[in-house]
């Protein structure tokens, strides 16, 4: 008997993974619940992932279910459907990792903070870091810059551009001197942190970082270590900036300790692996193609053009499923979507379908001449920095320090990549691995 019961469970534990809930929308598909495991295996990439078993599904109905992080969730890419969602804050509403994988490494690391808390509590945090992210102190981008151009080695460059970075994001917003472009001490710790974060088998499961395993156990201590760390970092620099702005507001008790850490983790994590990923994918563009340089050099608006197809095509981030139904909804007027369910979107299958973009899949900076940036955010048509109120805050910052440095190493150098890349098997999407050959123009 006590066999039988537990043969049952595991029977139906197992049933829970394969199929989605009875109460999903029938009139959409489902991703075979194998698909998100595939990037564990090292063969595809998640472009080939999204090409292989989502592209013609998502094209054709707007929205899949899909599995993801230890539950069945509502995938959208129509941006019809995408505007009604950022519409309807309230129906639709953040839900962090703290409440959707808490116990694990991403949770215990960015805790419940401005991007994935909802209502009140993110009014509380956008109150204390708006006017720092929003109007950062963009001086010293031009002497990080004029650094990191004498630091550009041949062959990987990944680890340079992420002490610049790091290093911009704390001159700029923060107001704290991380000294990333003087030694590597805060580079190799977040370095370890992601690669504990992006494992694609835990991204997958991540409850079952809530078991004693001692490799996450360690993972775990590691990030705390970390938060502290950074915490007392920020305190000791409140002169300016967010850094500032987060100290005085955990005096004043407007924020608890907790979610001081918390929001001081986002806003740097955010704030330099965002512009780290599209700094990337922008010099892997770049490298692939000497005319494109050529143009952009020639031309300083064509790099405007070459940023926003870089967005529409390598969005720096791909999946995100940070929102949960509040009530029962009918997205679309025609799917029903019960209450509790974790409803996200897909970045690059809305950048790459055909009924939005036409040659959705070539590379083409001149669209951008005819098409407007706003009106192709405001439509969702591009949500690469999300949308309505929830819209990023950073996305200028971000926009004008990738500028700045493309720029910049355009003025300096042509580059070439010297090898054939992949791009990232889960999370984000970078190119990984890029090997470029540098020469001054001057010299050529």
């Amino acid at each position: 008997m006590i066999l039988s019961l537990i043969i049952a469970y595991v029977l139906f534990k197992i049933l829970e993974v394969v199929l989605p809930p009875w109460n999903f929308p029938r009139n959409i598909p489902t991703i075979p619940f194998y698909v998100s495991f595939l990037s564990s295996f090292g063969k595809y990439d998640q472009i080939d992932i999204f090409n292989l078993y989502l592209r013609e599904k998502l094209e054709k109905y707007g929205a899949v279910k899909i599995y993801f992080a230890s539950r069945w969730n509502i995938l959208v890419s129509r941006p019809e459907l995408l505007v009604e969602i950022f519409k309807n804050d309230g129906v639709f509403a953040k839900s962090g990792n703290h409440i959707k994988i808490p116990g694990s490494v991403l949770a215990t690391y960015t805790g419940d903070n401005i991007i994935s808390s909802t209502g009140s509590t993110w009014l509380n945090y956008r109150s204390v870091l708006k006017n720092s992210i929003q109007f950062p102190n963009l001086d010293p981008l031009t002497k990080n810059t004029a650094k990191v151009l004498n630091m550009l080695p041949d062959g990987e460059i990944t680890d340079t551009l992420q002490r610049y970075s790091l290093q911009n994001i704390g001159d700029c917003i923060m107001g704290v001197d991380f000294e990333a472009l003087e030694n590597t001490n805060m580079h190799n710790q977040i370095k370890y942190i992601k690669r504990q974060i992006f494992k694609p088998f835990f991204m997958n499961f991540p409850s079952i970082e809530k078991l004693p395993i001692p490799s996450r156990l360690k993972a775990k201590k590691e990030v705390e270590n970390f938060r502290f760390w950074f915490g007392q970092k920020i305190k000791e620099h409140t002169q300016i900036g967010a850094a500032s702005e987060l100290v005085q507001a955990l005096e004043n008790g407007v924020l608890t300790n907790k979610q001081f850490l918390d929001n001081s983790i986002i806003t740097m994590v955010a704030g330099h692996e965002n512009p780290l990923l599209l700094m990337q994918s922008l010099l892997f563009v770049l490298g692939s193609d000497s005319n494109l340089q050529e143009k952009c050099r020639s031309t300083p608006k064509f790099l405007d053009f070459v940023i926003y197809e870089t967005l529409r095509m390598y969005p720096p981030l791909n999946q995100i499923i940070n929102r949960c139904t509040t009530r029962s909804v009918q997205l679309g007027g025609e799917i029903q979507i019960p209450q509790g369910v974790y409803v996200g979107y897909m970045n690059l299958a809305t950048g790459r379908d055909k009924n939005v973009w036409k040659d959705p899949d070539c590379f083409k900076p001149e669209r951008w001449s005819v098409i407007d940036y706003t009106k192709a955010k405001r439509d969702a048509h591009l949500p690469a920095f999300h949308g309505r109120k929830r819209a990023c805050l950073g996305e200028k910052y971000a926009l004008f320090e990738c500028k700045t440095l493309v720029h910049a190493i355009l003025g300096k150098y042509n580059f070439e990549l010297l090898n054939k890349i992949k791009f990232t098997p889960s999370g984000p999407i970078s190119p990984i691995g890029m090997k470029f050959k540098f020469r001054k123009i001057e010299e050529i």
